[in-house]
């Protein structure tokens, strides 16, 4: 029997799946074996979801139908795959992806193409289009500039002093920072706006 599972977590995100071995196998992959970074993560600050049993079934691609039209009713999916196909695929993401220069271009060959700065910049976290002096500069990255703005990395300092003080980690702190900072993203998709033009 192949059985179709929901995972749903307080903060209103859920997971679907299914499993031949039982629930009970399933959750210990889930949590020490992840394919799933999201959901692991997620079990690991809220080890108590509420989890229930949506269906049975004995075919296969009865199951595989099954379980991908219920990852596409929910809200707030964990699942980033259904059926094998992206469910949260960006329509600008090849926008997204070519708005940078390539890694394989040589910095010689760069002088011969000047660039000039548009004067924005996205932050990675709650997808704000920003004047560049909103973000601190980080010369590790291509654009020179640090991925989140000034106010998501001040939250996560400060996000990060306040669960250290109570006998929380590090990790855990970074991790509900980018949630509470995700939850004032005001689109679906990410802005596309190139830090760098071409002169």
């Amino acid at each position: 029997m192949i059985e179709i599972y929901k995972i749903t977590f307080p903060d209103g995100s859920a997971y679907v799946g299914q499993t031949r071995t039982g629930m009970k196998k399933r959750m210990a992959q889930h949590k020490y074996h992840p394919c799933n970074h999201k959901l692991h993560n997620k079990l690991l600050i809220m080890p108590s979801p509420k989890i229930q049993v949506l269906s049975s079934h004995h075919d296969q691609e009865t199951a595989d139908e099954e379980e991908r039209e219920q990852i596409l009713r929910l809200k707030d999916p964990i699942n980033i795959y259904a059926n094998g196909h992206p469910i949260q695929k960006n329509p600008e993401a090849e926008k997204i992806r070519n708005n940078r220069w390539s890694s394989r271009r040589n910095r010689r060959l760069r002088k011969k193409y000047p660039r000039k700065p548009s004067g924005y910049h996205v932050c990675s976290w709650c997808w704000q289009k920003l004047p560049v002096s909103e973000f601190h500069t980080d010369r590790n990255r291509s654009t020179g500039l640090a991925s989140r703005c000034k106010t998501c990395s001040a939250h996560r300092q400060k996000k990060q002093i306040e669960v250290t003080q109570n006998g929380g980690t590090a990790s855990e702190a970074y991790f509900w920072a980018k949630q509470e900072c995700q939850q004032l993203r005001q689109t679906k998709t990410r802005p596309v706006v190139s830090v760098y033009e071409r002169g």
